[in-house]
Protein backbone atom coordinates (compact mmCIF):
# COMPACT_ATOMS: atom_id res chain seq x y z
CA UNK A 1 0.00 0.00 0.00
CA UNK A 2 0.96 3.71 -0.25
CA UNK A 3 1.52 5.64 2.84
CA UNK A 4 2.93 9.46 3.25
CA UNK A 5 5.59 8.62 5.63
CA UNK A 6 7.09 11.31 8.35
CA UNK A 7 10.70 11.08 7.67
CA UNK A 8 11.70 13.66 10.02
CA UNK A 9 10.02 15.85 13.16
CA UNK A 10 10.22 19.40 12.32
CA UNK A 11 9.07 22.33 11.09
CA UNK A 12 9.04 21.76 7.44
CA UNK A 13 6.66 18.73 6.45
CA UNK A 14 9.03 16.37 5.62
CA UNK A 15 6.85 13.85 4.06
CA UNK A 16 7.22 11.22 1.22
CA UNK A 17 4.91 8.87 -0.36
CA UNK A 18 6.23 5.16 -0.69
CA UNK A 19 5.49 1.37 -0.72
CA UNK A 20 4.21 0.37 2.77
CA UNK A 21 3.59 -3.36 4.10
CA UNK A 22 0.12 -4.01 4.49
CA UNK A 23 -0.79 -3.47 8.31
CA UNK A 24 -1.71 -7.58 9.99
CA UNK A 25 -5.19 -7.52 11.58
CA UNK A 26 -5.98 -9.26 15.48
CA UNK A 27 -9.40 -10.45 16.48
CA UNK A 28 -11.81 -7.73 16.85
CA UNK A 29 -9.99 -5.36 13.87
CA UNK A 30 -11.08 -4.29 10.41
CA UNK A 31 -9.03 -3.19 7.44
CA UNK A 32 -10.10 -0.45 6.11
CA UNK A 33 -9.30 0.63 2.01
CA UNK A 34 -9.07 4.36 3.04
CA UNK A 35 -10.49 6.55 0.49
CA UNK A 36 -10.45 10.05 2.74
CA UNK A 37 -8.49 11.51 5.50
CA UNK A 38 -7.73 15.68 6.74
CA UNK A 39 -5.55 17.78 8.32
CA UNK A 40 -6.14 18.51 11.74
CA UNK A 41 -4.09 21.13 14.26
CA UNK A 42 -3.11 18.06 16.52
CA UNK A 43 -1.34 16.14 13.37
CA UNK A 44 0.55 19.51 12.51
CA UNK A 45 1.57 19.23 16.06
CA UNK A 46 2.69 15.72 15.97
CA UNK A 47 4.40 16.21 12.83
CA UNK A 48 6.28 19.31 14.26
CA UNK A 49 7.21 17.66 17.83
CA UNK A 50 5.31 19.80 19.68
CA UNK A 51 2.49 17.79 20.71
CA UNK A 52 3.15 16.61 24.16
CA UNK A 53 1.97 13.07 23.37
CA UNK A 54 4.59 13.08 20.54
CA UNK A 55 8.09 11.75 21.19
CA UNK A 56 11.14 11.08 18.76
CA UNK A 57 9.91 7.71 17.37
CA UNK A 58 7.08 9.71 15.28
CA UNK A 59 9.81 9.59 12.49
CA UNK A 60 9.54 7.40 10.04
CA UNK A 61 5.99 7.08 10.94
CA UNK A 62 2.50 7.34 9.62
CA UNK A 63 0.65 9.94 10.96
CA UNK A 64 -3.13 11.08 10.50
CA UNK A 65 -6.21 10.34 12.69
CA UNK A 66 -9.13 10.81 10.46
CA UNK A 67 -10.41 7.84 7.79
CA UNK A 68 -13.01 7.00 5.48
CA UNK A 69 -13.65 4.11 3.08
CA UNK A 70 -14.84 0.82 2.64
CA UNK A 71 -14.13 -2.87 4.92
CA UNK A 72 -12.02 -5.34 2.84
CA UNK A 73 -11.20 -7.34 5.54
CA UNK A 74 -13.15 -8.55 9.02
CA UNK A 75 -12.16 -9.60 12.01
CA UNK A 76 -15.38 -9.05 14.18
CA UNK A 77 -18.95 -9.42 14.01
CA UNK A 78 -19.77 -5.92 13.92
CA UNK A 79 -19.07 -5.25 10.36
CA UNK A 80 -18.62 -7.09 7.38
CA UNK A 81 -16.61 -7.28 3.82
CA UNK A 82 -17.87 -4.19 1.52
CA UNK A 83 -18.98 -1.71 4.60
CA UNK A 84 -18.26 1.88 4.23
CA UNK A 85 -17.03 3.29 7.77
CA UNK A 86 -15.54 6.07 9.04
CA UNK A 87 -13.41 6.67 12.18
CA UNK A 88 -10.61 7.95 13.81
CA UNK A 89 -7.25 6.30 14.71
CA UNK A 90 -5.61 6.93 17.93
CA UNK A 91 -3.66 10.43 17.50
CA UNK A 92 0.02 8.59 18.92
CA UNK A 93 -0.12 5.84 16.52
CA UNK A 94 -1.74 7.37 13.74
CA UNK A 95 -2.20 5.75 10.37
CA UNK A 96 -4.55 7.53 8.58
CA UNK A 97 -2.47 8.90 5.90
CA UNK A 98 -2.14 5.43 4.15
CA UNK A 99 -4.16 3.55 1.26
CA UNK A 100 -5.34 1.01 4.55
CA UNK A 101 -5.73 1.21 8.24
CA UNK A 102 -6.66 -1.03 10.26
CA UNK A 103 -8.30 0.10 13.81
CA UNK A 104 -10.87 -1.51 16.41
CA UNK A 105 -14.03 -2.49 15.55
CA UNK A 106 -15.38 0.11 18.27
CA UNK A 107 -13.46 3.20 16.87
CA UNK A 108 -15.75 2.78 13.50
CA UNK A 109 -18.88 3.51 12.31
CA UNK A 110 -21.08 2.99 9.35
CA UNK A 111 -20.44 6.04 7.06
CA UNK A 112 -23.39 8.19 6.64
CA UNK A 113 -25.16 7.55 3.36
CA UNK A 114 -25.71 11.55 2.86
CA UNK A 115 -22.01 12.33 2.23
CA UNK A 116 -19.08 11.29 0.06
CA UNK A 117 -16.27 9.55 1.30
CA UNK A 118 -14.34 13.48 1.42
CA UNK A 119 -16.98 14.55 3.42
CA UNK A 120 -17.29 12.09 6.15
CA UNK A 121 -13.45 11.84 5.79
CA UNK A 122 -12.62 15.61 7.65
CA UNK A 123 -15.54 14.45 10.45
CA UNK A 124 -13.87 12.15 12.91
CA UNK A 125 -11.80 13.66 15.16
CA UNK A 126 -13.13 17.18 15.26
CA UNK A 127 -16.69 16.01 15.38
CA UNK A 128 -15.67 13.48 18.13
CA UNK A 129 -14.09 16.55 20.13
CA UNK A 130 -17.58 19.03 20.06
CA UNK A 131 -19.49 16.03 20.66
CA UNK A 132 -17.90 14.97 23.54
CA UNK A 133 -17.31 18.80 25.01
CA UNK A 134 -20.88 20.30 24.36
CA UNK A 135 -22.20 16.54 25.53
CA UNK A 136 -20.40 14.24 27.32
CA UNK A 137 -18.40 17.15 29.24
CA UNK A 138 -21.31 20.28 29.59
CA UNK A 139 -24.35 17.99 29.01
CA UNK A 140 -25.69 20.87 26.88
CA UNK A 141 -29.82 20.86 27.10
CA UNK A 142 -32.03 21.90 24.79
CA UNK A 143 -32.33 25.68 24.47
CA UNK A 144 -29.55 26.72 26.31
CA UNK A 145 -27.56 29.45 25.80
CA UNK A 146 -23.77 28.65 23.94
CA UNK A 147 -20.84 30.91 23.20
CA UNK A 148 -17.85 29.29 20.34
CA UNK A 149 -15.20 30.79 20.13
CA UNK A 150 -13.11 29.72 16.30
CA UNK A 151 -16.70 28.76 15.10
CA UNK A 152 -15.77 28.47 11.29
CA UNK A 153 -12.77 26.35 12.07
CA UNK A 154 -13.13 22.40 12.39
CA UNK A 155 -14.01 22.05 15.76
CA UNK A 156 -15.90 25.16 15.92
CA UNK A 157 -18.51 24.48 13.05
CA UNK A 158 -19.03 20.92 14.42
CA UNK A 159 -19.70 22.78 17.61
CA UNK A 160 -22.30 25.33 16.08
CA UNK A 161 -23.86 22.48 14.26
CA UNK A 162 -24.16 19.99 17.22
CA UNK A 163 -25.72 22.84 19.52
CA UNK A 164 -28.20 24.15 16.58
CA UNK A 165 -29.56 20.84 16.85
CA UNK A 166 -30.73 21.28 20.11
CA UNK A 167 -32.07 24.59 19.05
CA UNK A 168 -29.70 26.37 21.27
CA UNK A 169 -28.58 29.88 20.84
CA UNK A 170 -25.48 30.31 19.43
CA UNK A 171 -22.77 33.21 19.66
CA UNK A 172 -19.74 32.64 17.56
CA UNK A 173 -15.92 34.35 17.91
CA UNK A 174 -14.15 34.68 14.47
CA UNK A 175 -13.11 36.74 11.95
CA UNK A 176 -14.65 39.39 10.58
CA UNK A 177 -13.85 37.85 6.79
CA UNK A 178 -16.51 34.68 8.19
CA UNK A 179 -18.88 36.51 9.58
CA UNK A 180 -21.54 35.33 6.96
CA UNK A 181 -20.11 31.37 6.83
CA UNK A 182 -20.82 31.90 10.48
CA UNK A 183 -23.96 32.52 10.13
CA UNK A 184 -24.76 29.72 7.25
CA UNK A 185 -23.03 26.93 10.12
CA UNK A 186 -25.78 28.44 12.38
CA UNK A 187 -24.91 31.21 14.78
CA UNK A 188 -27.39 33.33 15.81
CA UNK A 189 -24.85 36.11 16.70
CA UNK A 190 -21.18 36.76 15.20
CA UNK A 191 -18.73 38.62 17.04
CA UNK A 192 -15.54 39.68 15.44
CA UNK A 193 -13.04 38.47 17.83
CA UNK A 194 -10.00 40.90 16.40
CA UNK A 195 -12.20 43.96 16.35
CA UNK A 196 -15.22 43.32 18.72
CA UNK A 197 -15.92 42.31 22.23
CA UNK A 198 -18.44 40.54 23.94
CA UNK A 199 -21.47 42.34 25.09
CA UNK A 200 -20.68 43.19 28.98
CA UNK A 201 -24.33 41.85 29.61
CA UNK A 202 -24.03 38.19 28.04
CA UNK A 203 -23.95 35.25 30.24
CA UNK A 204 -24.10 31.99 28.94
CA UNK A 205 -24.58 27.98 30.25
CA UNK A 206 -21.62 27.17 28.08
CA UNK A 207 -18.45 28.79 26.75
CA UNK A 208 -16.52 25.89 24.26
CA UNK A 209 -13.13 27.38 23.35
CA UNK A 210 -13.01 25.18 20.39
CA UNK A 211 -10.36 27.63 19.54
CA UNK A 212 -7.56 26.70 22.16
CA UNK A 213 -6.83 30.31 22.98
CA UNK A 214 -8.47 31.53 26.22
CA UNK A 215 -8.44 30.67 29.58
CA UNK A 216 -11.26 30.65 32.14
CA UNK A 217 -10.15 33.01 33.57
CA UNK A 218 -10.36 35.30 30.43
CA UNK A 219 -14.11 34.28 29.70
CA UNK A 220 -15.79 33.40 33.61
CA UNK A 221 -17.56 36.72 33.84
CA UNK A 222 -19.84 35.51 30.92
CA UNK A 223 -20.88 32.55 32.51
CA UNK A 224 -24.19 32.22 34.17
CA UNK A 225 -24.06 30.55 38.06
CA UNK A 226 -23.24 26.86 37.68
CA UNK A 227 -21.94 27.82 33.85
CA UNK A 228 -19.27 25.64 32.22
CA UNK A 229 -16.27 26.46 30.33
CA UNK A 230 -14.87 23.89 28.27
CA UNK A 231 -11.55 24.06 26.03
CA UNK A 232 -9.67 21.84 23.75
CA UNK A 233 -6.31 23.10 25.44
CA UNK A 234 -6.51 26.59 26.97
CA UNK A 235 -3.95 29.44 26.35
CA UNK A 236 -0.84 27.49 26.00
CA UNK A 237 0.87 29.85 23.07
CA UNK A 238 2.78 31.75 26.06
CA UNK A 239 4.28 30.95 29.26
CA UNK A 240 1.85 32.92 31.14
CA UNK A 241 -1.56 31.86 29.56
CA UNK A 242 0.20 27.94 29.98
CA UNK A 243 0.68 28.69 34.39
CA UNK A 244 -2.93 30.59 33.80
CA UNK A 245 -4.54 27.35 32.72
CA UNK A 246 -2.81 24.75 34.54
CA UNK A 247 -4.31 27.00 37.90
CA UNK A 248 -7.57 27.12 36.59
CA UNK A 249 -7.41 23.86 35.68
CA UNK A 250 -6.71 22.77 38.97
CA UNK A 251 -8.56 25.51 41.33
CA UNK A 252 -11.75 26.07 39.30
CA UNK A 253 -14.93 23.29 39.23
CA UNK A 254 -16.45 25.43 36.31
CA UNK A 255 -13.17 24.89 34.07
CA UNK A 256 -13.12 21.47 31.71
CA UNK A 257 -10.85 20.27 28.86
CA UNK A 258 -11.56 18.09 26.50
CA UNK A 259 -9.67 15.22 25.14
CA UNK A 260 -11.25 13.32 22.63
CA UNK A 261 -11.33 9.29 22.72
CA UNK A 262 -12.35 7.68 19.68
CA UNK A 263 -15.87 6.02 20.03
CA UNK A 264 -18.02 4.11 17.69
CA UNK A 265 -20.94 4.69 20.29
CA UNK A 266 -20.46 8.85 19.54
CA UNK A 267 -19.50 8.25 16.22
CA UNK A 268 -22.99 6.71 15.12
CA UNK A 269 -25.07 9.21 17.35
CA UNK A 270 -23.18 11.83 15.31
CA UNK A 271 -23.97 9.83 12.33
CA UNK A 272 -27.47 9.90 12.92
CA UNK A 273 -27.62 14.20 13.29
CA UNK A 274 -25.59 13.93 10.24
CA UNK A 275 -28.36 11.95 8.45
CA UNK A 276 -31.35 14.72 9.65
CA UNK A 277 -29.45 16.91 7.03
CA UNK A 278 -28.44 19.10 9.83
CA UNK A 279 -24.41 18.66 10.25
CA UNK A 280 -21.90 19.04 7.83
CA UNK A 281 -18.14 19.95 8.11
CA UNK A 282 -17.70 22.92 4.80
CA UNK A 283 -14.69 21.04 2.70
CA UNK A 284 -12.26 24.15 2.59
CA UNK A 285 -9.75 22.48 -0.29
CA UNK A 286 -8.63 19.13 -1.18
CA UNK A 287 -5.40 17.35 -1.54
CA UNK A 288 -3.99 14.21 -3.40
CA UNK A 289 -1.96 11.80 -0.59
CA UNK A 290 1.12 12.95 -3.08
CA UNK A 291 0.13 16.75 -1.81
CA UNK A 292 0.48 16.00 1.96
CA UNK A 293 3.03 18.81 2.18
CA UNK A 294 0.85 21.38 0.68
CA UNK A 295 -2.40 20.72 2.69
CA UNK A 296 0.18 20.58 6.29
CA UNK A 297 1.21 24.58 4.67
CA UNK A 298 -2.56 25.44 3.94
CA UNK A 299 -3.65 24.07 7.33
CA UNK A 300 -0.38 25.96 9.17
CA UNK A 301 -1.42 29.28 7.09
CA UNK A 302 -4.99 29.24 8.53
CA UNK A 303 -7.98 31.70 7.50
CA UNK A 304 -10.30 28.70 5.94
CA UNK A 305 -13.38 27.95 7.25
CA UNK A 306 -14.10 24.16 7.92
CA UNK A 307 -11.73 21.60 6.95
CA UNK A 308 -8.73 20.52 4.44
CA UNK A 309 -9.97 17.30 2.96
CA UNK A 310 -6.72 14.23 1.91
CA UNK A 311 -8.28 12.38 -1.18
CA UNK A 312 -6.65 9.01 -1.00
Amino acid sequence: MKAAVLERVGHKPWFKVKDMPRPSLRKGQVLVQNFASSTNPVDVLMRQGKAWLATAGVSNQVIGCDFCGVVTISKSPLFKVGDDVFGMCSIVKGGAYAEEVVVDANQVALKPANLTYIEAGVIPLVGLTAYQALFGIGKLQERENVLITGCTGGVGSAAVQLARSLNCHISGLCSEKHRSDAHNLGCDVVIDYKNQKIPSGARFNLIFDAAGKYTYSDLKHHLIENGIFITTRGETHTIKGMVRTAVDVVLEPQMKMVFVKASAIDLNKIKEIIEQNVFKIPVASVFSLEQIKEAHQLMEKGGFVGKIGIKI
